[in-house]
């Protein structure tokens, strides 16, 4: 549903670009609706406002009161939102979106997160003993290769038995190590990209008819 008010300082959530709730409900939808149809007057439905320093245009299908909107308040709420659509008809309006932030500064935005920052710093840490422990895995296989070895020729395995067993052991010691060093970066990139892809700079296209139009028909509202 398209709000009609949009709070001051809002942004796109870090961890899902959800949009917070900034919607009324239907029946005071409904109520908004009556009264400024009551009063026949055509508003912007963001700011309820109707000055002469910006037309008002009607981007979607909605009808009604709700139908109009200043294309810097639309503009906005779009930015505001993450969104290229109207949530009342779902018409998609025509936008060119430009990333907002380099990827640098998107990882450093997203870092910043209190959130987000503690759940690396929890990874780093997770990846830090794993390797920690690896490396002494691998040292101490690599460096006692030979005492295994005789150790095994006197319970009757042979050198290559132990060797290969040794062997089998790291392989299956590193292919661990890397699946989890591959999941870590995987839960703590692939939420950063989506968010980075989706955080864009949004500027609407409209139609020079759609501008006149709507302007004739405010123009036409405030005669009557």
């Amino acid at each position: 549903m398209l709000p009609v008010t949009v709070p001051e300082g809002s942004a796109c959530n870090l961890n899902d670009c959800d949009t917070q709730q900034m919607s009324l409900g239907a029946g005071q939808q409904h109520r908004l609706t009556t009264s400024l149809a009551s009063v026949g007057s055509i508003v912007c439905r963001i700011c309820h406002t109707n000055t002469s320093k910006e037309r008002l245009i009607s981007p979607c299908r909605c009808k009604g009161s709700l139908a109009y909107v200043h294309l810097a308040c639309l503009e906005r709420w779009l930015n505001q939102t993450c969104r290229s659509y109207c949530e009342l008809c779902r018409y998609h309006f025509n936008v060119i979106e430009t990333p907002r932030y380099r990827w640098p500064e998107s990882l450093r935005i997203w870092i910043s997160h209190p959130r987000n920052r503690r759940n690396v710093q929890s990874d780093l840490l997770i990846f830090t003993l794993l390797s920690v422990v690896t490396v002494g895995l691998v040292t101490v296989c690599l460096l006692g290769m030979q005492y295994f070895v005789i150790e095994g020729n006197k319970i009757g395995i042979s050198k290559l038995w132990t060797r290969g067993a040794v062997w089998f052991f790291l392989v299956i010691v590193l292919l661990g190590y890397i699946t989890t060093v591959y999941l870590l970066g995987k839960d703590q990139l692939s939420p950063w990209y989506r968010w980075w892809k989706s955080t864009v700079n949004v500027r609407l296209v409209t139609d020079p008819q759609l501008l006149r139009r709507s302007s004739n028909e405010s123009f036409q509202s405030h005669e009557n």
